[in-house]
C-alpha cells in the first residue's frame, strides 16, 4: 500500500501529532509511506519520523498581500500539488485540516486517486471566513471519504457531507512505563495546560480565571506550555493581575509525559477543538481534568463529575470556580484522575489504527 499525506507543515500541534503517529505505525508494517508539507524544506518536523518515510516539502506558503496574490498563490499551490501527487502517483492521499483539504481536493481532480480528508477541529466555532467556507462548502462533497473526530462535528455538516463521513477518534498512547514510583520534581501543587499559544486556546480566560482562584488557594502555580504569538500578551496580562511569579510559560516539550506525571491539575481552555491530544494525555496520566465544553469531542471525552469536570467556555468565573472545587479537594482529585485513566482504553492506538486502515480499505477497495 502506498499512501501520501498531506498537510500545511508538521509542528508542535494536534493534527500534526496524530498525522505523524499513524505514518510511522504504517511504515513500520511495510507500507510506502510519502509526507507532502507547504512549508519550507528548511523546517524540521517536530515529531520524528520513520527513516523510510519519505518527506517532501514543496516551500508554498509564500504570504499573500492582497486578493490578487492570493489567487495566484493558490493557483500555484493548486499546480504545484497537482503535479507532485501525480507523479507519486499513491494508492490513497491523505489531507489533514481544512484550507489543505480543499486545496487537495481540487488539486486532485480527474487524476483517479481516492481523496480521503481529515476535519481536525469544530467549524461551529471557528469560521474560516466567506471565502474559505465557499470553497470547503463546495470541495468537502468531492471527497471519496472525510474523517470527522466527533460525531458532533460530523452532524454540523449538511447531508451530502455527513453521507461521506466516518467517525474516527484521535488515538491515545498509552503513558511510557516508569519502574519505580517516582518522587514529584517539585513541591508545589502545580496546574499545567498545553497548547499553541494562540486566541482559540483560551490561556486569557485561564489566567483570569487563576488569578480568582489564587485568591482562596495561594499555595498553587500554573504552568502554561508552548509556543505561539500570543506569548507576549499573555505574559502581560498575567504580568498586569499579579500573578507574574505564579503563572510560568516554559514552552514547548517533547516529553509531555513527564510533564504531566509531575503536575496535580490539568485545564484545557480553548474556545474550539477537535480532539485535542493534551486533554487526552492527561486524562491517560490519571490526571484530574478541567475542560471547556469546547465543541468538537468536548462530551465524548469527558462525563462530566465522573472523570472531568466541563465548564462554559470564554467564562473565567465559572472555571474558577471548577478549579477552587478541586485545588481545596485532594481526595476529589483523585477519584476524578482514577476515573480519567480508562480514556486509554476507550481510544486505544489498536482501536484507531484499525479505524484508519479499514476507512483506506474503503476508498481503495471501491466499497
Amino acid at each position: 500500500m502506498k499512501v501520501c499525506f498531506i498537510i500545511w507543515a508538521l509542528t508542535a500541534a494536534g493534527a500534526e501529532r496524530v498525522l505523524s503517529i499513524l505514518a510511522n505505525e504504517w511504515a513500520q508494517k511495510g507500507w510506502d509511506v510519502v509526507i507532502l508539507t507547504t512549508d519550507s524544506d528548511q523546517a524540521i518536523p517536530f515529531y520524528p519520523l520513520v527513516d523510510s518515510i519519505e518527506l517532501i516539502q514543496l516551500n508554498l506558503l509564500k504570504d499573500s498581500h492582497s486578493f490578487r496574490s492570493a489567487i495566484s498563490n493558490n493557483i500555484r499551490r493548486l499546480a504545484t500539488l497537482r503535479r507532485v501527487i501525480k507523479e507519486k502517483s499513491p494508492d490513497v492521499l491523505i489531507s489533514f485540516i481544512d484550507t489543505t483539504n480543499s486545496l487537495t481536493i481540487m488539486a486532485t481532480r480527474g487524476l483517479g486517486i481516492p481523496v480521503i480528508i481529515s476535519e481536525r477541529t469544530d467549524p461551529s466555532r471557528r469560521s474560516l471566513g466567506r471565502f474559505w467556507g465557499a470553497i470547503r462548502d463546495f470541495t468537502y462533497p468531492l471527497a471519496d471519504l472525510i474523517v470527522f473526530q466527533s460525531c458532533g462535528v460530523r452532524d454540523w455538516f449538511p447531508p451530502r457531507v455527513r453521507a461521506r463521513g466516518v467517525v474516527i477518534p484521535n488515538p491515545v498512547p498509552r503513558p511510557p512505563a516508569v519502574s519505580l514510583v517516582l518522587p514529584k520534581k517539585s513541591p508545589a501543587l502545580r496546574i499545567v495546560s498545553m497548547g499553541r499559544l494562540s486566541p482559540v486556546k483560551g490561556f486569557d480566560v485561564l489566567i483570569q480565571a487563576f488569578a480568582l482562584a489564587s485568591a482562596r488557594t495561594p499555595h498553587w502555580h500554573l504552568d502554561i506550555w508552548g509556543q505561539g504569538p500570543e506569548r507576549p500578551s499573555l505574559e502581560e496580562l498575567a504580568g498586569n493581575l499579579g500573578m507574574g511569579e505564579q503563572i510560568k510559560f516554559p514552552g514547548v516539550t517533547e516529553r509531555p509525559f513527564d510533564i504531566l506525571r509531575d503536575a496535580d491539575l490539568f485545564i484545557l481552555s480553548s474556545h474550539a477543538e477537535g480532539f485535542p491530544n493534551a486533554l487526552a494525555e492527561a486524562m491517560a496520566c490519571g490526571l484530574p481534568v478541567i475542560s471547556t465544553r469546547f465543541g468538537g469531542a468536548a462530551d465524548d471525552m469527558i462525563t462530566d463529575g465522573l472523570d472531568g469536570i466541563l465548564v462554559p467556555p470564554g467564562n473565567p468565573e465559572a472555571l474558577a470556580e471548577a478549579m477552587v472545587q478541586l485545588m481545596t479537594d485532594p481526595g476529589k482529585r483523585a477519584r476524578l484522575g482514577a476515573q480519567a485513566s480508562r480514556v486509554v482504553e476507550r481510544f486505544s492506538m489498536e482501536r484507531v489504527f484499525g479505524m484508519w486502515e479499514e476507512a483506506v480499505h474503503r476508498v481503495t477497495e471501491g466499497s
